[in-house]
Formats: structure tokens, sequence, C-alpha cells
């Protein structure tokens, strides 16, 4: 099987064509990045690793008030990869913060003493783009956006955590709530979403983006988007970034949603125009409710949505508008179509 990490473009088309040939044969894409700067992810390049105790507590290095980002950032660059920061207090910051490949940020439980609190219309928290770009995890933190400050508020572009050229990701037990878009992911593998409260997000609570293959969402609660809770984009939804000499233009396969609490998502509670998303055992109730339709969506499998599979859900109030290809439905309790 032909590793695609090791294979590069050149300038020959007809080698172009051959090692694309070859990796779909071997069962793989072939994996190149996207434009950092695109997504706001570009700045200073982040330390391959770190000098110092390798766990920190947040109360340690700023026992006052924590309101300074950069002040934050230069710990959690210090630290570099492999290393730990424990937020044990409540931070309210002005900008967003990167982390490096192999770090952990983590929290000391949901509502409870460890709070981020972004103000500003952008991405909260980020990876760096140097390599590995992987193994990445946060947890146990309440991670909260401009949104939360109160009315007439305006931030579109505030992301609560984006992914892009990601491999292995781990955001375990948090609430990430109040920004346009909760969690946003473009050419990421593996992203695990578990245990977690991702909700009141203005636009989609989860949005997985273009060649974001294998994310397991598990165990959460997914609420009161202003848009769906959960959004799998697919062909024709937007256009495509640019990666390089050709357009990001494949489309996410391999979802898994398994056990998760999805209610009062203004759009509806699932939508997916990709390629073998499975939902299972999940609860889907009151979803849609300002969409105007008579029945409410708690899944909409879109057009260009191939191989979908919905098992063993409870539909409360809600039903399964089925617009894709070669859908299989089994097992749901009080599913009705739309």
């Amino acid at each position: 099987m032909i590793n695609s990490r090791f294979i590069t473009f050149n300038n020959s088309t007809k080698q172009c064509k051959f090692l694309f040939i070859i990796s779909l044969l071997s069962g793989l894409f072939i994996q190149q990045s996207v434009s950092a700067s695109e997504f706001g992810l570009a700045g200073p390049s982040c330390p391959s690793g770190g000098a110092g105790p390798r766990v920190v507590r947040l109360s340690d290095e700023i026992p006052g008030l924590c309101n300074d980002a950069s002040a934050v950032q230069d710990i959690i660059f210090q630290l570099g990869q492999t290393g730990t920061l424990i937020v044990d207090k409540t931070c309210t910051l002005s900008s967003g913060l990167r982390l490096p490949s192999r770090f952990t940020l983590k929290g000391t439980g949901i509502g409870s003493a460890g709070i981020l609190a972004f103000s500003h219309d952008g991405i909260a928290l980020s990876v760096c783009q140097e390599k590995p770009r992987s193994y990445v995890t946060i947890s146990d933190l309440d991670i909260f956006g401009p949104y939360s400050t109160g009315e007439n508020v305006s931030a579109p572009h505030s992301k609560g955590i984006a992914l892009a050229n990601q491999n292995i990701i781990y955001l375990t037990n948090i609430r990430v709530s109040d920004f346009y878009t909760g969690i946003v992911g473009t050419n990421s593998y593996s992203v695990f979403i578990h245990g977690s409260n991702i909700s009141n997000n203005v636009n989609d609570n989860i949005q997985v983006g273009y060649a974001s293959n294998g994310w397991r969402i598990r165990d959460g609660l997914v609420s009161q988007a202003g848009n769906w809770g959960i959004n799998v984009l697919g062909p024709g939804d937007a256009k495509p970034v640019n990666a390089g000499d050709r357009e990001l233009w494949r489309t996410s396969n391999d979802l898994l949603i398994d056990g998760v609490r999805l209610e009062s998502n203004s759009k509806g509670g699932i939508r997916t125009n990709a390629y073998a998303t499975r939902i299972i055992n999940t609860r889907l109730e009151f979803n849609g409710h300002g969409s105007g339709a008579p029945n409410y969506h708690g899944v909409l499998v879109d057009q260009s949505a191939e191989k979908t599979r919905i098992l063993t859900n409870i539909l409360s109030s809600n039903c399964i508008h089925n617009l894709g290809s070669e859908t299989e439905q089994a097992f749901n309790i009080d599913a009705n179509a739309c």
C-alpha cells in the first residue's frame, strides 16, 4: 500500500495522473494541505519543542487577572510540543490561541473553574501548521465566544475550534458555545468529539468541511444552533478552497454520529451532503423549528449524499428527509418521512 504522505506532485501532468491513479487503487486519497492563511491560521512559527516543566497550571503562571492572550500564548509556546497547560481559572481574551502538535490543553471540568472566553471576531483555538500536525487534545474545558457578551454582537468570522490539515485530534468533555460556528474542520482526519456540549452557536454547531474523513462524534449534546446542529458539506455547498495546484474538491466520508442528543437546532438536527455518513443511537427532538416547514427536519440527506445509513435512532417531533442516493434506514423509533 502506498502512503500518500510521501507522494508529492511535480510539474509533470503524466506523473500527477499516474500517482493519483495508484493512490486510488491503494484505497487512499492524496492528501494535500490547504492554505493556512485562507483559514486565518497563519502566524509566527510554532515551536517544535519546549523547555522547563511539561505540565503547568495557568494560575501558577498568571496569578492575577487573565486577560492577555499574548501572555497565555507565550506559556503555550514555552511548553511546546508534548506540553500540557491546565486552565484552572477564567481567562477573557481578545485574540485566539494556537496549539502546537502533541499538545494538551485542559481545564478542570465542564462548568467549573477552567474557562476561556473570547471576545474577538475570529478563531478562538486552532492547531499549528508545523508538522506533525497531529495528536492534540482539548479536554475538560469551557470555551465561550463573543455572542456570550449580550445582544447586538456581530462576529460572523468567530469560530470556537478551527482545524485544517490535522490528523488525530481529541476534543473530549468540552463546551463550545456562543460563536458564529462552534467547531469547523477542513482536510482533517480522525477528529474525535466525545462527551461534549457543542451548543448555542449562531450558525452551525459543528461543520465538517471538505476532505475530512473518519470523524467520530459520540455521546454528547448538540443543541440550539442558529442553523444546523451538525452540517456535513459536500459537492456544491461552497466554492472549494485552493490547495496548491488544484481545488480541494473531495467530499468528506466515513463520519459517525453515535449516541448524540440533538435538540432545538433551528434549521435541523443533522444535514449531510457527503459520502457514507452513519447516524446511529441518536435522539433528535424539535429540530428545524426555525425552518418554516410543517414537519421538522431531524435529518436531511441532501442531493449529493451517497450511502447514508440511519439506524436505531429515536425521533421526537422530527422527521427524515431523504434526497440522497442509496440511503438505508432501519429500526428507528417514531421516524417519519418529511
